[in-house]
């Protein structure tokens, strides 16, 4: 599913919206790169990378001061991530960010990057019917958690003062992550829900950023072309943020809800995964300024371990 059909399947749905973007703190790298995709291949481990770009204009604050500035903000993250089945029953996923992040404001660009804060969770299988021949709905739904670790910069400052957290490559604080993992089939349809909740904790610099909520679900058929599996999918992505707290002061203009419609297109073909997803933002609760599409590009190695 091209780019082109993506638009125009969803141009029409923001017509009924009024487009908004928040400051950076729902979109940056606090909110994280916790978002897997779709995983239909649920008995592969796999390894690879997964890029990211979004970009918008907003406004907001700076710590200490009460003027509010806007600036143009653009994120990308290239993420090392890879899924390991431990036992049947137990699989370990693992993701290693690298940022770029810039901002335009005034006649000022200011540009960070280097690694982000580093991820690994573990799932754990509740239901899994998907080797039965006798079933002709295919359930699979998994359950964990595990932490983000502060290994990103969180400190790096600009020419006149550190910058605005949001900014940075890091939060600074060891977070914990929690989420559900549901997918139902019939035949070659099927629905995919990913749930992450993310428990933030207090940096050194006694700045805390709001937990954290992202719902993915997207609807996908599964088609075999030419030895090639096609697989397109349409959905709806919520990500929502609760305020910022720094010195025990509530950041005014953190936090916020953001909906995404999503459209995208995974080939696999042998033990390879090619996977793209379209984010055009519908809606969202703070005031905006001007908002833009995100890009997600996967490439994956898929095997299975040796006993």
């Amino acid at each position: 599913m091209p780019f082109f059909v993506c638009r125009n399947f969803l141009l029409p749905i923001i017509l009924f919206f009024t487009l908004k973007t928040n400051a950076c703190d729902v979109c940056g790298c606090s909110m994280g790169g916790n978002n897997l995709g779709i995983l239909p291949q649920f008995q592969k481990n796999f390894i690879g990378f997964n890029y990211s770009h979004r970009s918008f204009v907003s406004e907001h604050s700076i710590l200490g001061s009460e003027t509010n500035v806007f600036s143009k903000e653009t994120f990308h993250s290239l993420d090392l991530r890879g899924k390991f089945f431990l036992n049947r029953k137990i699989q370990l996923f693992v993701i290693a960010p690298f940022s770029q992040n810039q901002q335009q404001q005034d006649s000022v660009n200011t540009i960070i990057r280097g690694i982000g804060d580093f991820s690994a969770f573990a799932n754990y299988i509740l239901f899994n019917n998907g080797d039965s021949l006798r079933k002709k709905w295919k359930h699979n739904v998994q359950f964990g958690g595990g932490v983000k670790l502060p290994t990103g910069n969180f400190n790096k400052p600009d020419e006149k003062n550190i910058l605005n957290p949001n900014l940075q490559t890091g939060t600074g604080s060891f977070d914990i992550l929690t989420n559900l993992i549901y997918t139902v089939r019939y035949k070659k349809w099927g629905l995919n829900t990913i749930v992450f909740y993310r428990f933030n904790n207090r940096n050194s610099n006694e700045y805390k950023f709001g937990n954290r909520l992202s719902v993915n679900s997207s609807l996908f058929y599964w088609a075999n072309v030419k030895g090639y599996s096609l697989l397109p999918n349409l959905g709806l992505e919520y990500s929502s943020a609760e305020k910022d707290v720094h010195n025990a002061y509530v950041v005014a203009q953190s936090g916020g809800s953001l909906y995404f419609g999503t459209c995208g297109l995974d080939v696999y073909l042998r033990n390879i995964t090619f996977g793209y997803k379209f984010q055009l933002p519908i809606y969202q609760s703070n005031p905006v300024i001007s908002g833009k599409s995100a890009n997600n590009f996967t490439l994956l190695y898929n095997f299975t371990r040796k006993k």
